[in-house]
């Protein structure tokens, strides 16, 4: 009894020593738990992920780097496969592909490249705006928004792959349609575009300014008798106008 008085009246004196000590006590104790319960949870989610995607198609090469890139929207682009492919796919009557291309990124977030069935499938519900409609669109993910203050109505540009490469991809200046609903998965750090916009970025389409109708004197390098000479002036992005 008095070992244990003693030891009650040591304890008590030595208040803060007391509370540091029962505190390295329970975090040593629990701290594993709590990881490991962080560690579950973090795969379950990516495994349901990964589990709801039946089949995933690509060139022969790392199958980590696809799904990586393809689910997640991390790790470097994977060799790309013709469009034809999910035609051949849907032609099957097995399955209906939807193409995803993540390539490029806007201020650090990815640029994925998809259809409006891609949406169907993850079930990713517009909060704001509406869905893609014509090129030069794009929908953002809850966390580009919310991060980047963007809403409907505001414009984003794509990165340049190389931006000391003059002669390189000019980057697109998209039009915000929609943000989407929080859903909690990689689709909330993505900005989404239709695929044939994430053809545009990549240099595949391209078009030409109307001289006759510019309002930058700066493109005009001379006029006379009808003839218009452009001038050298450099782009700085491209932008896609709905006539």
């Amino acid at each position: 009894m008095h070992s244990l008085y003693m030891a009650w009246r040591y304890l008590w004196f030595h208040k803060v020593r007391t509370v540091v000590l029962i505190a390295a006590i329970t975090l040593i104790t629990y701290l594993p738990f709590a990881v490991h319960i962080l560690v579950r949870s973090s795969e379950a989610q990516m495994l349901a992920r990964s589990q709801l995607t039946p089949l995933i198609i690509g060139q022969k090469g790392s199958a980590l780097d696809l799904v990586l890139n393809t689910l997640y929207f991390t790790s470097k682009p994977p060799a790309v496969i013709p469009m034809g492919e999910a035609d051949r796919v849907d032609a099957s009557g097995l399955a209906y592909a939807i193409p995803v291309y993540n390539r490029f990124v806007a201020r650090d977030f990815p640029i994925v490249g998809t259809t409006v069935d891609y949406f169907a499938f993850r079930q990713l519900d517009i909060a704001a705006g509406r869905m893609l409609a014509v090129l030069g669109e794009c929908v953002l993910g809850a966390t580009v928004a919310s991060t980047l203050g963007l809403a409907p109505g505001d414009t984003l540009l794509s990165a340049p792959e190389n931006p000391f490469d003059l002669a390189g991809v000019y980057p697109l200046k998209m039009q915000v349609v929609g943000v989407l609903h929080a859903s909690h998965t990689p689709d909330d750090r993505a900005v989404f575009v239709d695929i044939k916009t994430a053809w545009v970025i990549e240099g595949l389409g391209h078009g030409h300014t109307d001289l006759a109708t510019t309002t930058d004197p700066q493109n005009i390098l001379k006029q006379q008798n009808g003839t218009i000479v452009a001038s050298a002036k450099v782009v700085q992005y491209t932008e896609t106008r709905q006539s």
